[in-house]
């Protein structure tokens, strides 16, 4: 993977923080290589990459893969909502694999939310690595609760979206049902993602087509629509060296390697157009997690052959040579001026986001270096996500050496 030389320094030292915490051998020995070798010619089936002498240790550590805040649980207690639709809500929809019980545990409603305000409904939906709240307490939740734009709600997708793209997605489809049926028509459903969380609700738009007429719209801060170049460069092992192919990585991680089976599938089914009118943000070459991200071969570059409504932007293009046109990257580009701004614009105007709206105020907008409302510790907090979800990154225990088989559904 490349990395800005922070970068680089922060996953080496996480990794290498693991390795003394858990007796991990600090350098290749023979016998982790032989592991690796032995792996590598196990069936598909038996790809998981628990049983070399690393991971056997790294297992025991798994709570750290879980949330440490209880707004980011996914074993809530949310009331029976008729309409939901269970094992699917149309007959064009694939059948849920997962319990009910457990995809409505993950979605979080925060106390008197469904009672409190005729408002419209925001759904954030956490990127690789992360739980809902933790991903945008510090940045866009903050913004639009300020702002009374809108109620928020959010999922808490268990393994912190480092399971299988195709399982995280259907946290997502579930919990867009059941908001939208326990809000009623009345009330319009939004989602906003980060990172992973877009491509796998663009995922669900293409595959679960009964979620479309509920989502008003989509919001994505630095989308992976494309997959990323530098994916093997998350994985453990590789932080600081050289990426390579052949990596133990976890499932959702080698399903977003640019191109990858999963990102092919979803492109050739139409996913790399807007099923929703969709705003795209992302920040052009800064970002340390997903590349490609410049002009036309942007992975977070959203099509628009249904003439759905898009608007994608790239905030160094958009802002040039103000504070706002500067070093954003992965996590922190959701605490950026323009974006919050964009952001408030198309939930007021029903997406997607319009420049020329916001045009008298962008100077103003871009020259701020966080959003109107947070402070330089709320970019840094936001900034931190990357060090939490590299931590969980290392400690994930069931890591495979190719992706997962596409579902029936999707071949």
């Amino acid at each position: 993977m490349i990395l800005t030389s922070s970068s680089a320094v922060l996953l080496s030292t996480i990794t290498l923080f693991a390795q003394l915490a858990l007796g991990l051998p600090t350098t290749s020995e023979p016998v982790h290589h032989e592991s690796v070798r032995a792996i590598g010619e196990l069936s598909h089936r038996d790809e998981l990459h628990d049983a070399g002498v690393v991971w056997d240790k790294v297992v025991r550590q798994s709570p750290v893969v879980g949330p440490t805040d209880p707004r980011d649980s996914f074993n809530n207690r949310n009331p029976d909502v008729p309409g939901v639709g269970y094992p699917r809500s149309s007959d064009a929809d694939p059948a849920f694999t997962i319990p009910e019980a457990t995809l409505r545990a993950a979605i979080y409603l925060p106390s008197g939310f469904n009672s409190s305000t005729n408002r419209q409904v925001v759904l954030f939906v956490p990127g690789t690595g992360a739980y809902g709240h933790e991903s945008f307490a510090d940045n866009l939740l903050k913004v639009i609760t300020d702002a009374g734009a809108a109620d928020a709600v959010w999922v808490n997708v268990p393994n912190a979206m480092l399971d299988d793209v195709q399982s995280n997605a259907e946290y997502i489809a579930y919990a867009i049902s059941y908001v939208k049926a326990l809000i009623g028509d009345d009330r319009d459903l939004n989602v906003i993602g980060w990172s992973q969380g877009n491509l796998a609700t663009q995922w669900v738009l293409t595959y679960w087509p009964s979620t479309v007429p509920k989502v008003r719209q989509l919001i994505s801060v630095s989308p992976d629509f494309h997959g990323t170049m530098l994916a093997y460069g998350l994985c453990a092992g590789n932080f600081g060296k050289v990426a390579k192919a052949g990596a133990p990585c976890p499932p959702s991680v080698l399903q977003q390697l640019y191109s990858s089976n999963l990102i092919n599938t979803l492109r050739a089914a139409g996913g790399g157009d807007a099923h929703v009118p969709t705003t795209s943000f992302w920040s052009r070459l800064t970002d340390e997690v997903v590349q490609p991200q410049a002009g036309l071969t942007a992975s977070a570059r959203m099509g628009d052959s249904r003439n759905k409504g898009v608007t994608n932007v790239e905030v160094q293009t958009v802002c040039g040579l103000t504070p706002g046109g500067g070093q954003y990257g992965h996590s922190t580009l959701m605490a950026h001026p323009l974006v919050a701004a964009m952001t408030l614009d198309a939930l007021k105007n029903g997406g997607p986001a319009s420049l020329s709206r916001i045009r008298s105020q962008m100077f103003r907008t871009c020259s701020n270096v966080v959003a109107p409302g947070l402070q330089l510790t709320d970019r840094a907090k936001t900034e931190g996500l990357l060090t939490t979800a590299g931590a969980r990154l290392v400690a994930f225990p069931t890591k495979l050496l190719r992706e997962p088989a596409l579902r029936n559904y999707a071949t």
